[in-house]
């Protein structure tokens, strides 16, 4: 039987998403209670340039360690990004977390692993001018996911949410 009616206006359906991360893109729930923190890379997709960081969940210290931080509205602590957000639409960066971690020696080690193996100092690229000094003990791996996911990243393909 052939349909010859018409169909029903319907309102697009609004995206629905699977996380509530804030504007960052992970394929999970980020901030669970083991995790102390997450390796971070900010897309500029106009001018094809990065900024790579780290963000805590939760303050840190005793006063402020059941505190949530900012970490789903955060954006960088570049202040030549926070330039850029003032001036740009939003709409052209891409908030993508690589990967979490549990401890700060691992949190801190694999933002500079990650600093390291990019050569930030060397390339304009990135936004980033310094590498931190190492100076903590690391009891975690940098995961095989973090590895693909700046991979991914710097070869500009689309990031999961």
């Amino acid at each position: 039987m052939k349909f010859t009616g018409t169909l029903p206006d319907v309102a697009p359906r609004p995206v629905v998403k699977k996380f509530m991360n804030g504007h960052w893109q992970f394929p999970e729930q980020m901030g669970a209670s083991d995790k102390l923190g997450f390796i971070y890379v900010v897309r500029d997709n106009y001018l094809k340039r990065f900024y790579l960081g780290k963000k805590h969940f939760r303050g840190l210290g005793k006063v402020n360690s059941d505190k949530e931080s900012n970490w789903k509205t955060y954006r960088s602590s570049s202040k030549t990004l926070e330039e850029h957000f003032k001036f740009r639409p939003i709409e052209e960066f891409e908030f993508i977390c690589l990967e979490q971690y549990e401890t700060k020696g691992t949190l801190s080690y694999s933002e500079t692993w990650s600093l390291c193996l990019v050569e930030v100092p060397m390339t304009k690229t990135w936004y980033n001018t310094l590498i931190p000094e190492v100076s903590w003990s690391c009891r975690e791996e940098i995961t095989q996911r973090h590895k693909d996911r700046l991979k991914k990243v710097m070869r500009m393909e689309k990031m999961e949410e």
